[in-house]
């Protein structure tokens, strides 16, 4: 039933502009071309006045609240299609005006899993669109081999202080160790060190400890490692935001660029009024009946 109403808003809307717009074809036909100008001049400019309360309203709310974008990849797949267009509310406006300054509807706090558009970190004048997974306090660990993502929330651990005493004291007995190590040459190094034992006493019971601080081989061949290695582990500070797409192996997000300032957040993403897909080979397919109104 839901989708046959939604069949039915688009059929009777369509039939509605429609009639509209061959309103004012034929008035405008009348003034031009059959020279009834007086007459069709004055109920143009009637009209005119009608509809100019609703071009106000919606510029204001295209400028204030709603903003209208184009889905343009599949990163957040399969929440958001390519060619969907969406509606966005907006959370600030005037971002960049004469005045440097901005304003902001500070009603609303992003939270975890709002579905986001914000200017790209490091290129302002492009805007993504991805998913909040992390909150400031939150920590976040990435691990690259598997492609999970772990989220340690901000929350207070209540915990219990326990002291107890610990003590650790040299003893009379030794051991020696014998290892031996090879390189990729085949040249072995081999050692024997002599190490002194320890007893470490936690209230009444106590155990022998060898104590080490490292050993070095002088056998070695100098290289200069490769850096691979990358910082996959975050703390969110303050007012900022991790973000990722639904569709991680084809999304660039805060796993390789970092996070994303509140400032710099444009809106919520809401609705899907619909979708424009050109890359179908047949034209009935470009649009997808299923994505009218659809909310994320």
């Amino acid at each position: 039933m839901k989708f046959l109403n939604k069949y039915i808003f688009i059929i009777v809307t369509g039939i509605l502009c429609i009639l509209w717009i061959s309103h004012y074809i034929s008035i405008i036909y009348n003034i031009f071309l059959k020279k009834k100008k007086q007459t069709h001049k004055n109920k143009l400019l009637s009209q005119l006045y009608q509809i100019f309360p609703l071009i106000i309203f919606i510029t204001g709310a295209r400028l204030f609240f709603y903003e209208p974008f184009t889905i343009s990849s599949n990163s957040m797949y399969p929440t958001l299609f390519t060619g969907d267009c969406i509606i966005v509310q907006k959370f600030s406006c005037f971002k960049n005006n004469i005045y440097n300054n901005k304003i902001e509807f500070k009603k609303y706090k992003p939270i975890r899993n709002d579905v986001i558009v914000f200017q790209y970190p490091n290129y302002i004048q492009k805007n993504y669109i991805k998913r909040i997974i992390g909150m400031p306090g939150d920590i976040i660990i990435y691990n690259p081999f598997t492609k999970k993502v772990y989220v340690i929330n901000n929350r207070h651990i209540e915990h219990t202080t326990f002291f107890y005493n610990k003590s650790c004291t040299k003893t009379d007995k030794t051991i020696n160790l014998a290892y031996s190590q090879y390189n990729n040459k085949n040249v072995g190094t081999y050692r024997c060190l002599k190490k002194e034992f320890y007893q470490e006493k936690i209230f009444n019971y106590s155990h022998n400890i060898i104590i080490t601080h490292g050993i070095k081989n002088f056998l070695y061949k100098p290289y200069k490692p490769y850096n691979y290695k990358k910082k996959w582990t975050w703390i969110i500070p303050k007012n900022k935001y991790f973000v990722i797409g639904d569709n991680r192996d084809q999304s660039s997000d805060s796993r390789f660029w970092g996070l994303v300032s509140k400032e710099n957040i444009i809106g919520k993403a809401k609705y899907v009024w619909f979708n424009v897909n050109y890359t179908n080979k047949n034209w009935w397919n470009t649009i997808l009946c299923n994505r009218i109104f659809k909310k994320i």
